[in-house]
This record gives structure tokens, sequence and C-alpha cells, in this order.
């Protein structure tokens, strides 16, 4: 049995994954465009070809879907499947409690390459899953491989210390997400009083230290910036819940290179493209 499970303030429930060993009869077949964003390219003898898992029956639904990819991208596609194994069985576990209680359960998953540099690959998991709660579990994931040595890697690898890396993170978050809701609640004075701003900001403020915390959990969900070149920097993305309410969705932030650069093993470091004479002059 797997369990997964995503750490979220204590007044919400967290993210709950369980796998049982339930096999299931489903099609699979190649699709025009996985993933949401611009195709790959058309696929070929030589990629593994963009494809859609789905299924349905008394009291489930699901659709998983896979992006074409390179052969040098190999170890996305072992990884995208073994994390949408567990929770497509997870579904059919919950199955027969739907269909005894006239409840439909469903899955919606989407794995797309968000990011593609000339170094790294970032691939996203995007959907969510209703088993019957208040309202569907969302499912937020990413991997980035090193396709030079073919290692997918944690945001904590990338970096020589990783404390030291993560800590950098850390407070680069909270700036962005602090000012950002912030500037939210005082661009609607009439809506708070001065001191209900205050207390709500001050919330807040708390909310989002918990969900910064310098631990490699809290950052588990990142992309490495760039367009074919050198990346630039990464993308951070926090699932609901973590550092905002359900209702205000995922947050993300892009944290430029030139804040973690000298944190970086010195393997990945020219990966990364920096204003280096702006980095000298102490400009942030």
């Amino acid at each position: 049995m797997l369990r997964i499970c995503r750490l979220y303030p204590a007044a919400f429930p967290c993210l709950i994954v369980v796998a049982a060993f339930a096999l299931t009869a489903c099609t699979q077949h190649p699709v025009a465009d996985a993933g949401g964003v611009a195709p790959i390219g058309t696929a070929n003898a030589t990629e593994t070809a963009a494809s859609e898992d789905s299924g349905h029956g008394k009291g489930y639904e699901f659709r998983i879907r896979y992006p074409a990819l390179q052969p040098a991208w190999a170890p996305l596609v072992a990884a995208m499947r073994d994390f949408a194994a567990p929770l497509k069985r997870d579904l059919l576990d919950s199955a027969p409690t739907a269909s005894a209680t006239g409840r439909h359960y469903d899955l919606t998953l989407d794995f797309s390459i968000a990011r593609h540099t000339e170094a790294f690959v970032s691939a996203l998991a995007d959907g969510d899953i209703d088993t019957g709660g208040a309202h569907p579990a969302p499912i937020v994931a990413s991997f980035n491989l090193h396709p030079a040595d073919g290692k997918l890697l944690s945001i904590m690898e990338l970096f020589t210390n990783a404390d030291a890396g993560l800590e950098a993170l850390s407070a680069e978050a909270r700036r962005q997400l602090e000012g950002r809701y912030e500037a939210k609640v005082r661009d609607n004075p009439s809506a708070m009083t001065p001191a209900q701003q205050a207390s709500d900001i001050q919330s807040m403020r708390r909310w989002i230290e918990q969900g910064t915390e310098p631990k490699a959990e809290n950052f588990r969900v990142f992309l490495v910036d760039g367009l074919d070149t050198k990346a630039i920097g990464l993308t951070l993305i926090f699932p609901p819940y973590q550092v905002a309410a359900y209702a205000d969705g995922k947050q993300q932030i892009e944290v430029p290179a030139k804040v973690f650069y000298d944190l970086l093993k010195p393997e990945y470091r020219d990966a990364f493209a920096i204003d280096t004479e702006a980095l000298q002059r102490g400009v942030r």
C-alpha cells in the first residue's frame, strides 16, 4: 500500500492517496495533444507517442493523458506512469463505495512538458481526483530531468548545500507571496476596515511562513525555467491550501537564477544564465 500526503496548514485536510492492488480494464490510444501546452511534435518511430489512458465503470471514470516524449526523456515516461498508477488504483478501490451510495467518482490527470532548456526538461502533472470529499482533491506534481545523465532531480539535488538553497528559495517565496497578498488586500480598501486588513495580512503571513518553511516537501513542485537555451531561474508551484485558500487555486512564483546561482552544484551552474555584472554590483 502506498500513501502520499502533502502537508498543509492544520486547518485543512491533506491530500492522501492510497493505492490498493486492484487491476483495471482501460483503453489506451494516441491523442493529438496531451497536456495543454504546444505539442512537442508529430510522433514518429523514434519518440513515445502521446497517449490517453481512460476508462469508466459503475461509479467511476478516469482520464489520464501523456505527452509525446523524445527517447532521451525516457525516465519521464516511467516517472509519470509510476505517479499515475496509485491514483488510478485509489479511484478503482473507491468505486464500489461510490456505486453503493449513488455517487460517481472521477480522476482527471494531464501530464505535459512545461519547460525545456538546454540542460533540463520539466514535466508537470495537473488534475484532480474526486472520491467523495467536499470538493475534488487537487493533484499537482513536477518531474525535472537532466537528460545528460538521465537523472530526475529533486529541488535539494540542485544545490551544493541543500539547506542554504532551501533558505534562499524560502526567503524569495515569502517576499513575493506576502507582497502579492498585501497588494491584493490594499487594492480593495472598502472590503475591510484598516484593523481587519492588518489582521488579515498578519494571518496570511503566518500561513505563508508555514507553507514556505525551508523544507524539501514545501518546494517539491518546481520547474526549471527557460526555452531551449540556458535556464533563467525556477518556477515554484504551491498547491491549493499550502500558501493560500483553496478558492485561490495554485500559487506560483518565478525565482530568477541570481537568487540561488552561487549555491548551485558546479555541474549545474553552467546550465543557468545570469547577469554577472549585476550580481557583482549586488543588484537583486
